[in-house]
């Protein structure tokens, strides 16, 4: 239980895939104007990162290791990820059709967003379960929708009219990122045994 809890700690903060790792999406003053569309945005990422860890650790156990052609690994986590998001698109469509209405946009921008491929190396990488690959992924989600929430909602409350003219716009939100990734520098290095 206790592996668990850390393995949703360290998925969050310590190796948040925006802040710390890097990976993540087009730059989210682009992608995420409002606190709801990020929201949105970050609910999306997470079914995705799910759905694909599910199907890459099924694909790495019974496929690429059965065969021994883990040389093909980027190959199929590429096609997975194409994969995860139409099978999120038509999943919620026929089962959560309000849902589809509001996501299907957020949807279509998950597909080129290196966090989800990045969480299925790394499940790869640890040789996680099939529990600790799915719970390490949703935890992902998470650390990147608190990412883009608190960005967007610090961008609502900050008013950067106050700043110099050459740090508006584009220059702030890049240091204010790099504060934001900083402050979780903090838990780098957090393991929990």
């Amino acid at each position: 239980m206790i592996h668990m809890i850390g393995l949703v700690l360290i998925a969050i903060l310590a190796e948040n895939m925006v802040l710390v790792r890097c990976l993540g999406m087009s730059w989210p003053g682009k992608t995420v104007l409002t606190e709801e569309s990020a929201w949105r945005m970050g609910v999306s990422i997470t079914l995705v990162m799910v759905v694909t860890a599910l199907l890459s650790w099924l694909v790495n156990t019974f496929v690429l290791k059965f065969f021994g052609v883990e040389h093909l690994r980027i190959l199929f986590y590429v096609l997975l990820v194409l994969g995860s998001v139409e099978l999120v698109r038509q999943g919620l469509r026929l089962f959560f059709p309000v849902l589809h209405r509001n996501l299907n946009e957020y949807l279509s921008q998950v597909v080129y967003n290196c966090a989800v491929l990045g969480v299925a190396f790394l499940i790869n990488l640890r040789s996680y379960s099939l529990g600790q690959s799915l719970l390490y992924a949703l935890a992902s989600g998470v650390g990147v929708l608190g990412v883009l929430v608190i960005f967007t909602g610090m961008q609502d409350q900050a008013s950067f009219d106050y700043c110099p003219k050459v740090f508006r716009g584009l220059p702030i939100q890049l240091i204010t990122a790099g504060l934001m990734a900083m402050a979780l520098m903090g838990f780098y290095g957090l393991n929990v045994t």
